[in-house]
């Protein structure tokens, strides 16, 4: 389990009083701190089940539903795209860096499955030949998440997915004029959206020198992306059944509730100064 006593407390307190944890049949749930327990350590495995709680697999399933759900109430709280001021804030910090109008970055990653999908199989079969999803994570100077796109399969292109974001078709809803993002070469060029330079023109020294500065900015994203998977280590190999298109909500569900967890626990600086040296 990834966080400190302090975090687990916190997000106990967040979530001990949803609905979800009303029980009306004769069946009594275990005690809400226990089933969080449970959840942080699913969330945090990779690879394996649950070892040291005796309950079935069936009772698994159904206390991470509950309590994914009970953080995932708080998604609009700590996923959340930057406000007029925060943005300000962050144009200020990527200013000094050298990149004035700089309010976040947006990256892709994949959220390798342990099997092939029952569904579909062959669409979620990525590049690096295995079964996955793709998301596309953005994020602020800070390394907090500031929105999150998935459930599309592994084969899709980063570019694709960034296409069919809000961002993308209405940009006015997210910046002011002159702001925009930082990405690298796999996304298109726009008003709102600066990638590295592609070759054969990233070869000359003023766009090499480019490129240098904006990786080295961008780097934020990846450790952001790092510390997500670092922590949170079940996102390495996803162990949830996939045999229809609503099992993707379970998959979606299961992600953003890591997300909601990496804000939340940022805001305490729990346990990422090892994380991030990972």
């Amino acid at each position: 389990m990834r966080t400190s006593k302090e975090g687990f407390v916190f997000i106990y307190e967040k979530i001990k009083n949803h609905p979800v944890f009303k029980n009306n049949s004769t069946r009594k749930q275990l005690p809400i701190s226990h089933q969080l327990a449970l959840t942080l350590e699913c969330l945090g495995s990779v690879g394996k089940f649950v070892q040291n709680f005796q309950v079935g697999q069936g009772t698994v399933i159904g206390i991470t539903r509950r309590v994914i759900e009970a953080i995932n109430y708080y998604e609009s709280y700590y996923i959340k795209w930057p406000n007029h001021n925060r943005r300000r804030e962050i144009y200020q910090v990527m200013k000094e860096e050298g990149f004035e109008g700089c309010i976040g970055f947006i990256d892709g990653t994949t959220f390798p499955l342990y099997q092939k999908p029952a569904w579909q199989g062959e669409v979620f079969f990525n590049r690096k030949k295995n079964y996955s999803l793709n998301a596309q994570i953005l994020c602020d100077c800070d390394k907090n998440v500031t929105a999150i796109t998935t459930g599309w399969p592994g084969s899709c292109a980063d570019s694709m997915v960034y296409r069919n974001m809000g961002l993308f078709n209405n940009p006015d809803r997210f910046f002011d004029k002159g702001q925009f993002l930082l990405a690298d070469s796999a996304y298109p060029l726009n008003d709102h959206l600066i990638p590295a330079i592609w070759a054969p023109a990233a070869n000359s020294h003023i766009n090499t020198d480019f490129n240098f500065c904006l990786a080295k900015s961008r780097v934020q994203n990846e450790h952001a992306i790092g510390i997500l998977k670092g922590q949170w280590a079940s996102l390495i190999e996803m162990r949830l059944q996939l045999h229809g298109k609503d099992d993707i909500v379970q998959y979606v569900n299961w992600i953003k509730a890591c997300c909601i967890l990496h804000n939340m626990l940022s805001q305490l600086k729990d346990s990422w100064a090892e994380l991030s040296e990972e």
